[in-house]
């Protein structure tokens, strides 16, 4: 008799998470255990306070869920699987609260990290991916490609991850509504599972499964709106990136850097004291919000030319990068009346949730030293 060796993780999402062989070697490897470290929604704790899980429990579920996709389609490969729990090992600290920064600083962002450590790839020689993945017959460089949705090798397998109906959202969604304490992450995956199918390297749902990607799109708009772009999160890590940026010896390698190291490394520093305002929950105050114009925005960032730069933060909610279908994710093709067709031509919640994002507003806030100042300059 062969006695396999397994473990089993309890996920408070999914339930019971059983890993052995190379998932398991890849759970206890270096950079997958930082991710423990790497909290899923940054600073959105400040808000919902029990949003304190990682990226190393959502990895997991997401392959959990890849692996009942893959069951419901009749697929036998471990490559879709792989692929999921190392899409976020590139995840920089803080997740995206400030990925903005490191990108303006590096040039680069957390999907050139995964494709890195994945391969092992300068400045990430040190990483043990490769060896796995290599020792068990992976290319490592074709799970890199459907870990960051690239793979024209694998186009469904990276679809699977990254696409309309991919694993990764249905798990962050789900996730980060139970942790937020929200009502509003209820997908019946299994059912969207065994409704869809494939066609051309695409995954393509049915008329049962309408109400379900209909489902998914709402919860995704509300957890924008309630959660992801929630004003307070966005000020308190905005504040983190204004210490960071401020913050003498920094350099690339602190993209390696967990949670803690990174907030050790300010603490120690000379802007330590707006790390301390957030840890105190002493935040910037939204002293204007208006309506979004071009021309608006312009005239805001010219009467504020007078304040130091870090006093205060203007922001755009929904941000400008959101825009288009590819955001809203409202492109899922189903079969409807025997022809292959797009959502929104199918679902009047779908068609009507399309411009949903696009009203945008922008926000002014300020430390109190100049809070009354910004509100006279800029009007109640």
């Amino acid at each position: 008799m062969v006695i396999i060796m397994y473990k089993i993780i309890q996920d408070p999402v999914n339930g019971p998470i059983k890993i052995d062989g190379i998932f398991s070697e890849i759970v206890d490897s270096k950079y997958f255990q930082r991710l423990r470290y790497i909290k899923q929604l940054g600073l959105c704790n400040t808000v919902f306070p029990g949003a304190n899980h990682t990226r190393f429990e959502h990895s997991l579920g997401s392959m959990f869920l890849t692996k009942e996709l893959m069951e419901a389609l009749g697929i036998n490969n471990d490559i879709p699987a792989l692929a999921a729990l190392l899409h976020d090992i590139g995840h920089m600290p803080f997740s995206h609260g400030i990925e903005d920064e490191f990108h303006s600083l590096y040039g680069v962002v957390h999907e050139d990290i995964t494709e890195k450590i994945i391969t092992g790839s300068p400045p990430y020689g040190d990483s043990n991916i490769p060896d796995i993945l290599k020792k068990y017959g992976y290319n490592p460089k074709d799970i890199a490609d459907v870990a960051t949705g690239s793979s024209k090798k694998y186009p469904l397998f990276s679809e699977m991850v990254s696409g309309p109906l991919d694993v990764d959202e249905i798990d962050y969604l789900r996730r980060d509504a139970l942790f937020c304490g929200v009502t509003m992450g209820q997908i019946d995956y299994k059912r969207l599972f065994n409704t869809i199918m494939i066609d051309d390297n695409e995954l393509i749902g049915v008329e049962k499964s309408i109400p379900t990607i209909e489902s998914i799109i709402i919860t995704r708009i509300l957890m924008f709106n309630t959660v992801y772009f929630h004003k307070t999160c966005r000020i308190a890590q905005k504040m983190l990136g204004y210490a960071y940026i401020d913050m003498e010896g920094r350099g690339v390698e602190d993209i390696k850097l967990t949670d803690f190291e990174f907030m050790e490394k300010i603490k120690n520093g000379h802007s330590s004291f707006m790390l301390r305002r957030i840890l105190n929950r002493e935040l910037y105050k939204v002293a204007y919000r208006g309506r979004y114009s071009k021309e608006h925005l312009d005239t805001i960032k010219d009467v504020l030319t007078e304040f130091n730069a870090h006093d205060y933060i203007i922001d755009i909610v929904p941000p400008l990068y959101f825009s288009g279908k590819g955001r809203i994710k409202n492109y899922a093709t189903v079969y409807y009346g025997g022809k292959k067709r797009e959502i929104t031509e199918v679902s009047s919640i779908a068609m009507a949730l399309s411009g949903e994002m696009e009203n945008r507003q922008i926000l002014v806030s300020c430390s109190e030293d100049i809070y009354s100042k910004v509100q006279k300059i800029l009007g109640k």
